[in-house]
């Protein structure tokens, strides 16, 4: 009778534990996981989780069997997570309950990146600006060139100042497009195919003028066959390129592209770092540290990478070691 009163408590004591350990994570409507701290076998996890997954029971389980984690820099702890088909920021802390110590892992999905809902409601605003400014701006166009016969000099400069703001209206509204139509770019290969990243970047690099052609540097490691089709490959290094080469105006050093695997492309600029307050919201349309420049670019190339379950990621911002932007593909092992 001892024995099987003492099993029972030990028992009890065990529900109550687990009970107050999926309490504890139940709150929250990210991925959220309570890990052994010794060899990182999942002890509970969230139901957001679980749902996930399947809803299999995940305790027991090793946790890089349920998500993949990807090392961005060599300081500790900078990296991100690929888990039920999206990139996410892990979120680690110790914690003790029922003197026990645990790791609670939460998932969570970055700040400076647009969700769905709010890039969805960005790009209706941009459908309906420029629905509203094509026709009249057409129109100012049209009237201007009607009255391009003009006999004064002052009057000619003054003709021409419109017709350069006019056009620099236009260029503005044709960069609006690219994002408001970023499914254009997947229109000629729909279907993702591997493709040899050095040739393609090489490839894309002719159409540079040959000043800037010449400052690109492009080491390469390893496999180069990527998870995306030639046209999506090129226009996110082209992306991300154009970028580099803004950001490093004057500055006479090589932007360097690094093809480390069939899995991560780097492209590095030695400009001035990007700032904390920029960084907070980097993806976001019309953020930038340029008076020239919509900020449109690292937005359409996430949107880009994000429809093959890649995604782009600030991986250096340092005055020694430059400006980095990678693009990551998602994992093999964990493909949906």
């Amino acid at each position: 009778m001892e024995m099987n009163t003492s099993t029972t408590g030990k028992l009890k004591l065990e529900t109550r534990s687990m009970n107050s350990l999926r309490t504890l994570i139940s709150g929250s409507a990210d991925p959220v996981f309570l890990l052994n701290p010794d060899d990182q076998t999942i002890v509970a996890a969230n139901d957001t989780a679980i749902s996930a997954c399947g809803d299999v029971d995940l305790v027991g389980k090793k946790l890089d069997q349920v998500v993949h984690f990807e090392t961005l820099s060599d300081q500790p702890n900078d990296e991100i997570a690929y888990f039920n088909n999206q990139w996410l920021v892990p979120h680690s802390r110790r914690i003790k309950l029922n003197h026990k110590t645990y790791n609670k892992l939460d998932l969570a999905p970055s700040s400076s990146i647009p969700d769905d809902n709010t890039l969805f409601t960005i790009r209706k605003m941009i459908a309906v600006l420029l629905h509203r400014l094509r026709s009249p701006m057409t129109g100012m166009q049209g009237y201007l060139e009607m009255i391009q016969d003009v006999k004064h000099d002052n009057d000619k400069r003054k003709l021409a100042k419109v017709g350069e703001g006019l056009d620099y209206l236009f260029e503005i509204m044709d960069e609006l497009e690219l994002l408001h139509h970023a499914e254009a770019y997947l229109e000629d290969e729909p279907n993702a195919t591997a493709s040899d990243a050095e040739t393609v970047i090489r490839q894309m690099l002719i159409e540079y003028p040959v000043e800037l052609r010449n400052r690109v540097k492009i080491e390469t490691h390893t496999n180069q066959q990527f998870e995306f089709n030639s046209a999506e490959l090129k226009q996110i290094v082209t992306l991300l390129l154009n970028n580099s080469a803004e950001h490093q105006s004057g500055i006479n050093k090589p932007v360097k592209i690094d093809i480390h695997s069939g899995r991560k492309i780097t492209v590095t600029n030695f400009g001035t770092p990007i700032p904390d307050e920029v960084v907070d919201n980097l993806y976001f349309p019309f953020v930038t540290t340029k008076a020239n420049n919509l900020g449109i670019g690292l937005s359409l190339a996430q949107l880009i990478a994000g429809r093959r379950g890649a995604t782009i990621v600030l991986t250096e911002n340092s005055p020694v070691l430059g400006i980095s932007f990678s693009l990551i593909c998602k994992p093999q092992e964990i493909s949906s």
